[in-house]
């Protein structure tokens, strides 16, 4: 047993920050003997200093000194590195100790069983800003941090979850198929959209798309045409492959399962349980499967080989479909051995009103399923050539209707419904299309009767309606017309499309049904009153859309291949991530160039109503790929799937949460360094707006052997840069950008790149601009000497503001100090900015037992640097490094000595005690 447990400890000390002086401290103290836990917050330990090219004054490899080091840590006996870990707080305990709470971040990946192979980094389809390159250039979702990493394991940047895949019901991700288009993938976006919902093709014509509904872009410049991608991605593929390329799964199960309706809900449970190894049995009370999507779909929206198509995804599978086979009783199918049984019978009686005048015999009233299963199914077209039609509904079913109804060479079409026109329940875009076709909308209007004029003609009255009360899910409730306000329109054929009933009678002897005929499910699973059965889709939500009614036959599934396993149904279902922040996207990619919409190619309207073809065209490949370059992606990973399918560690776990732990420790050494300042702010200097300004940092990386290029390259053109200008004290002493703190190695460091630039580009002009050089520590007097005797040139001057030239170069515009005098300016095809440090304020939060003291410029006060190096106002809390103040690395390596000396004399305190 080690000390620190025998002492009830989990550790004897804590090390937050794993750079430089976390790893020179935990270093020391396991060599002393103490059992150290490493706290680092990104996936590699190294901290800022691997970045690094060179250091001064000797100007030896950076990763020659950090790698060794960063293995011996990682390696140490005593040393428990803790990679891509936050410490969310810690407090003092009465004996000395402390209580820790932190916990490991969700990388998606497990590290135990991770190579390091990069395979995942290879295929990933998301590119985001590298900012171990510090933004110079993209790096993949999933990736391995920088090739030195320690340890070399890769992890997935997951913000959570894209608005436009938390928006589908069906848990289809469209940030993943729209990636993998993207990237050219198309056959891989099929299949990754088919894992989830079997109709692609019907789903990339007739879903209304939610998703793009929720498209963070679509405050931006318009949403992401998710659906018409889509629909390039099915027809591709269908046409590659008239037949699904997969068979029954191997391991098939003895259990059987009986679905009722192969509409939307059933076809999507009969697919996911047949995939899970169930044997299912569809029953149709028709003559042809597909539901709702073939009697009440239009063929101009869904043609029916596409249908077709789609249910050979769901057959393939071994799923047996009875179509003409009317269930009406639910105890038969227990009888001949289904263990369990869905319900996905869907709404498909119409709604009848009564209206004066009906019976008449001037006008023929029809409902409209019978009507659209007439046309789409029977082929029996009703005559309305030269006649005038009247739909009576402002639903999507209506709109289907009077669409269907105007491609019959009508004389007119009118749409009456109760609802405002901007309160209809139909999708505005259909309404608006239909508009196009010459359908007349007449909202805000109640059918009053129907009567013959003197000529015989039929004609229906309606009233203007001034008031509509709806419910809070957006159904209307009641409304009130205003007598005396009658209109009249020529009426041939009325056709009633007021709403769907669900089709549930059958069951109602055996199974709970509510006031509206739904069939009554436990919300979660939906499993209904009797255990065996469970139901889905319109069924269980009354009207609603494809995706929702999938959505459920996915859902229930789910929870019926739990219960005949054996498995408790209490276990959640889907993903468990929270939505993305769509302000926090527009934020982060606010200066990201604007891209309308690619124009999705459809038919003319005069055009369209001449037939029952698609109006609506496939977009190109090259449109396709065009309009998935928009995509935003929200939540960084697109959930693709390409990752899991390629790692030979089979490592990839996207149901990873984070881990939290609660830890006792003896001591907490702080050594969380400092930040780099953002010169963003100052506008005159050009950084985020002139491409070829960049920071220090961003230099030493393309100076760095492990550089983004493939040499010193400015970034706009990837041109050699041939006059490059240093600016010092960037943010450094300055108190317009509240940062009046010297840095104090600013000089040395750009003095280093100059150094560095003058062998990369021995032909390059180099100047630094400089109020004073400081050059305090050994040997760095003749770094600067040194500097000078190579060329580089030294300008005395407070640079005033930078702009672009028309040739691509930069005018610096400086006051200078020693030379001419006045302001000057010259001429530069590259800029660095050698921005300050400022203090790393995270260590005042994690501190939850009192106030951990700061000093004048908002770093950890250490109460006595003299007699205590790295003590803090809090016993046993210590602090290494620049956190209390700015150091170069020498300084660094001796203050992590000092402190972690600290740290032995209060644990060996601690014990005595």
């Amino acid at each position: 047993m080690t000390p620190a447990k025998k002492n009830g400890l989990d550790y004897d000390v804590m090390i937050v920050g794993a750079g430089i002086a976390g790893m020179e401290s935990a270093a020391l103290l396991g060599d002393m003997g103490y059992d150290v836990l490493l706290v680092e917050k990104e996936p590699s330990i190294g901290g800022k200093s691997i970045l690094l090219s060179k250091v001064f004054p000797t100007l030896d490899c950076a990763s020659c000194i950090v790698t060794p080091k960063m293995a011996a840590v990682a390696h140490h006996p005593k040393v428990t590195p803790m990679v891509y870990t936050e410490v969310d707080g810690f407090v003092r305990d009465s004996d000395g100790s402390f209580t820790v709470d932190l916990h490991r971040k969700a990388s998606y990946v497990n590290f135990d069983a991770c190579t390091g192979c990069a395979k995942c980094e290879q295929v990933c389809t998301v590119s985001l800003p590298d900012e171990y390159n510090y933004n110079l250039v993209g790096r993949h979702a999933a990736h391995i941090p920088y090739p030195q990493a320690v340890p070399k394991k890769a992890v997935i940047s997951r913000q959570g979850q894209a608005p436009c895949t938390n928006a589908c019901p069906a848990g289809v991700k469209p940030s993943g198929f729209v990636s993998l288009v993207r990237a050219g993938r198309y056959e891989e976006a099929f299949r990754m959209h088919l894992k989830d919902a079997p109709l692609v093709g019907s789903l990339a014509r007739a879903c209304y798309a939610l998703c793009e509904s929720e498209c963070t872009r679509g405050s931006k410049d318009g949403t992401v045409h998710i659906r018409a991608i889509k629909r390039f991605m099915a027809d591709r593929y269908y046409a590659d492959h008239p037949e699904p390329e997969y068979g029954p799964v191997e391991k098939q199960l003895e259990t059987r399962v009986a679905i009722i309706g192969s509409g939307p809900s059933g076809l999507n449970a009969a697919f996911h349980l047949a995939k899970a190894g169930h044997q299912v049995t569809i029953f149709e009370a028709e003559k042809q499967p597909g539901g709702m999507l073939r009697h009440g779909i239009p063929a101009y929206r869904v043609p029916k080989d596409v249908l077709d198509r789609d249910i050979k995804n769901v057959t393939a599978l071994g799923v047996e479909i009875k179509t003409g086979a009317k269930v009406g009783s639910l105890s038969e199918l227990k009888k001949a051995g289904f263990q369990a049984i869905f319900i996905g019978v869907g709404n498909q009686k119409p709604r009848i009103i009564p209206i004066t005048g009906r019976d008449l015999g001037c006008t023929e009233v029809r409902d409209c399923i019978q009507f659209l299963k007439d046309v789409y199914v029977n082929s029996d077209l009703p005559e309305f050539k030269g006649k005038h039609v009247v739909v009576l509904g402002g639903g999507n079913v209506a709109l289907d209707v009077a669409r269907t109804a105007v491609r019959m060479a009508p004389e007119s079409v009118s749409l009456v419904c109760v609802e405002p026109r901007n309160q209809m329940p139909a999708h505005e875009w259909e309404v608006g299309e239909a508009e196009e076709e010459g359908i007349r909308i007449l909202a805000s209007g109640s059918t009053k009767r129907i009567y013959q004029d003197e000529q015989g003609k039929g004609h229906l009255e309606y009233l203007d309606v001034f008031r509509v009360e709806f419910s809070p899910e957006g159904r209307m409730k009641s409304f009130e017309v205003a007598e005396g306000t009658e209109h009249d329109i020529p009426a041939d054929v009325v056709i009633l499309a007021i709403g769907l009933a669900p089709s549930t009678d059958p069951f109602a002897a055996e199974l709970a049904l509510s006031p509206g005929k739904t069939i009554q499910v436990n919300a979660q699973t939906l499993q209904t009153s009797d255990p065996m059965v469970f139901a889905g889709g319109d069924a269980v939500l009354g009207p609603s859309v494809m995706v929702q009614a999938m959505g459920q036959g996915r859902r229930a599934a789910f929870y019926i291949d739990r219960m005949l396993r054996g498995e408790s149904l209490d276990a959640p279902f889907g993903d468990q991530l929270e939505v993305v922040d769509k302000k926090d996207v527009l934020d982060r990619t606010e200066n990201w160039e604007t891209r309308a919409p690619v124009d999705v190619p459809k038919r003319p309207p005069h055009e369209r109503i001449q037939s029952f073809e698609t109006y609506e065209f496939t977009m190109s490949e090259e449109q396709a790929r065009e309009e998935s370059n928009r995509c935003l992606n929200c939540a960084d990973c697109s959930q693709c799937q390409e990752c899991v399918n390629v790692c030979p560690a089979d490592c990839i776990d996207f149901s990873m949460q984070p881990e939290p732990k609660r830890l006792r420790v003896g001591s907490v050494l702080l050594s969380t360094g400092y930040e780099i300042m953002d010169p963003t702010g100052k506008d005159m200097l050009g950084y985020g707006i002139l491409p070829d300004v960049i920071t220090g940092p961003q230099l030493d990386r393309l100076l760095a052997p492990t550089r983004p290029y493939n040499g010193v390259l400015r970034p706009s053109d990837g041109k050699e840069p041939e006059n490059i200008a240093i600016v010092l004290c960037s943010g450094s002493r300055d108190r317009t950008f509240c940062n009046p703190f010297c840095c104090r190695i600013g000089c040395m460091y750009a003095i280093k790149h100059a150094q560095l630039l003058m062998g990369a580009l021995p032909i390059a002009d180099v100047t630094i601009y400089y109020i004073d050089i400081r050059a305090f520590g050994k040997g760095y007097d003749e770094f600067y000497e040194q500097a000078r005797a190579m060329g580089v040139n030294f300008v005395k001057g407070k640079v005033a503001r930078i702009e672009q030239l028309e040739n691509g170069n930069m005018a610096l515009h400086f006051e200078d100090m020693l030379g001419e005098g006045g302001m000057q300016t010259r001429e530069h095809d590259l800029v660095v900015l050698a921005v300050g440090l400022m203090p790393n304020t995270a260590p005042f939060d994690l501190y939850k037992g009192g106030e951990l003291e700061r000093d004048a410029f908002n770093y950890v006060r250490e109460v006595n640097p003299v007699m205590e190096p790295g003590a803090t106002n809090i016993a046993g809390l210590y602090l290494a490094g620049s956190v209390n103040g700015a150091k170069d690395i020498p300084d660094t390596v001796l203050h992590s000595g000092a402190a972690a000396t600290q740290v032995s004399a209060y644990l060996e305190r601690m014990r005595a005690e």
